[in-house]
């Protein structure tokens, strides 16, 4: 059966492959942002609960569907049921948690999401009584007329079935059917990623060393020296967040989160990546009295402008193409929470001034609106970037830096507070041994000396990438080899600044051998020049040989053909 012919013919009569000249571009603006709200619903991930809702709701603000569903077969049963689900009149997506909670169930090979199962091919019909075996197994109503159908895979395996439909016929073109098998994949990678993360007790082991309890108090004292280790308790997913400090600028940083965290101030957090601003940020929030409204984050720098507003702010229907319905923005979302711009320097100059007329008023509209909404929210932003010299540069805006800048927060880079690796270490190894289910042993004396020698540029994600690494290969060597190497090259650049070697300078006598050298070669190419490259003429006007003269020639390298190139 040929799934596509059809409906290739259908597309061409009804235009898609001859549109205007402008509705390409509206187009493939419609289907860039809704990949990009996909993408940002993976950040929900290892709830894939949570993402599944997210990706519909995605799915049916970029997609004029009526209907959109996604189904997962029963392990045990090996039966296909609807797992989320998302009508146009329904304000979020349903996610049923058990398998028989909808009651519908599908065996392989039956109905139009069954034979996908079962075929793992893709299926896109402008007519779907046209399909009657389809219609009769699935039982499908009259209402449906067109349908797309995309099988979800786990790496080689069809787990599931994406649907998305709608009353008319031929409601969908090619660029919905890309942008369903999209979906579908990414989907696919959401379900694998989640099967992976176990639900983990963070820091659970490091607390009893310390003598309290997981539920305990929010901070744990390790002695009553000079320099106390803290310990800020959370997982690390997107609602929480762990500060470990025991350097002595982590504390003061501490101190500062402790004092604003009850205010509704504005607070600039700055450092290199991978430093932990976010971790900051999380703090904040946490620790303030809004803890239980929504933290939302955005990264300025992942979007283009165009789309950074429209997430930002929100959208109202029909405010550009693909806009069917109204959108609230992050700032409407984060409403009498905390919203965190990260990358802010990264943002846009005209989105700056719209930024900054939030931070006055708490006001804005939505794009495409007339009326201005209110909304109480906390804003932290953060950079990696020296906003200072952007502010010279021309790259910010000053009033909105003062703005920005009540409170700062400056965090050094970790080669800066090397005494909390063996902390961040210990930390890291329970965290992966237990997502992975592994015994990781302790690192030895020798690999914790080369991790306080090295510089890591990439911070505190850097070291989390390497006690990663070493949990899942076991191999204490291979960290050791990878990070030595660096260090004894980073060492010889240094030596070499600090003691660079003696210029050596030639004997007179290799000074005047080449300059006689280049003054002949020059003399005997402008009597070959005089002479018409005549070599005998050249000889006499040189007062040499003939030898003499061909010798010099392949002494320095002179023929006609290397003096035309």
């Amino acid at each position: 059966m040929e799934i596509w012919k059809h409906t290739n013919k259908v597309g061409k009569q009804r235009g898609l492959s001859s549109a205007t000249d402008s509705q390409p571009v509206h187009e493939d603006n419609r289907i860039f942002f809704l990949f990009q709200q996909v993408q940002q619903a993976l950040q929900h991930v290892p709830d894939f609960a949570e993402t599944c809702n997210s990706i519909l709701d995605a799915t049916m603000d970029g997609i004029d569907a009526e209907n959109c569903s996604l189904m997962l077969m029963d392990l045990n049963s090996g039966t296909l049921s609807i797992r989320a689900a998302r009508g146009r009149e329904d304000t979020r997506s349903t996610y049923y948690l058990d398998h028989a909670a909808n009651g519908m169930k599908f065996r392989p090979g039956e109905g139009i999401a069954g034979w996908v199962l079962k075929e793992g091919r893709a299926v896109m019909l402008d007519d779907v009584k046209e399909e009657p075996r389809f219609v009769k197994a699935d039982g499908v109503d009259a209402k449906v007329g067109s349908l797309i159908c995309f099988p979800i895979r786990e790496k080689d395996q069809v787990v599931g079935v994406f649907n998305i439909s709608h009353s008319k016929k031929r409601a969908f073109g090619e660029k919905d059917k890309l942008a369903v098998a999209y979906i579908s994949n990414q989907v696919g990678a959401a379900l694998t990623s989640a099967r992976f993360f176990l639900e983990i007790h963070e820091m659970d082991h490091l607390l009893k060393d310390y003598g309290e309890s997981f539920s305990g108090k929010r901070s744990v004292k390790s002695s009553p020296s000079s320099n106390p280790m803290f310990i800020e308790v959370g997982e690390i997913t997107n609602q929480n967040g762990i500060f470990i400090y025991t350097n002595e600028e982590m504390h003061r940083i501490k101190e500062i989160i402790d004092q604003v965290s009850n205010t509704d101030v504005t607070v600039l957090i700055q450092g290199e990546s991978g430093v932990g601003k976010e971790v900051v940020a999380r703090s904040i929030h946490q620790n303030s009295s809004r803890r239980d409204k929504p933290f939302v984050k955005v990264n300025c720098a992942a979007l283009p402008s165009e789309l950074l507003e429209s997430e930002l702010f929100g959208y109202e229907k029909g405010a550009f193409t693909g806009a069917y319905r109204q959108k609230p923005g992050k700032f409407e979302m984060a409403n009498q929470g905390t919203i965190f711009l990260d990358e802010i320097a990264e943002m846009s100059p005209s989105l700056q001034a719209k930024l900054l007329q939030v931070l006055q008023d708490r006001e804005f509209s939505r794009l495409g609106g007339k009326k201005d909404v209110w909304v109480d929210v906390r804003i932290l932003a953060a950079s990696n970037r020296n906003i200072e010299e952007a502010i010279k540069n021309g790259q910010f805006r000053e009033d909105l830096y003062y703005r920005l800048n009540v409170v700062n927060i400056t965090i050094p880079p970790l080669r800066e507070r090397k005494d909390e690796i063996p902390i961040f270490v210990e930390y890291f190894l329970d965290k992966f041994g237990k997502k992975y289910n592994k015994n990781a042993k302790p690192l030895s004396d020798q690999t914790m000396k080369i991790l306080c020698q090295y510089q890591w540029l990439g911070n505190v994600r850097e070291l989390e990438n390497v006690i990663q690494r070493y949990v899942v290969l076991g191999k204490e060597a291979t960290v050791i080899e990878e990070l030595a190497s660096v260090i004894e090259r980073d060492s010889f650049v240094e030596k070499r600044k600090k003691n660079p070697p003696e210029k050596v300078y030639p004997s007179l006598k290799e000074v005047h051998r080449e300059a006689m050298t280049k003054v002949e070669s020059e003399m005997i190419h402008r009597a070959l020049e005089v002479s018409n490259w005549n070599r005998k003429k050249a000889a006499g006007t040189l007062n040499i040989s003939y030898k003499a003269l061909l010798y010099k020639m392949k002494n320095c390298s002179i023929s006609k053909e290397s003096t035309s190139l």
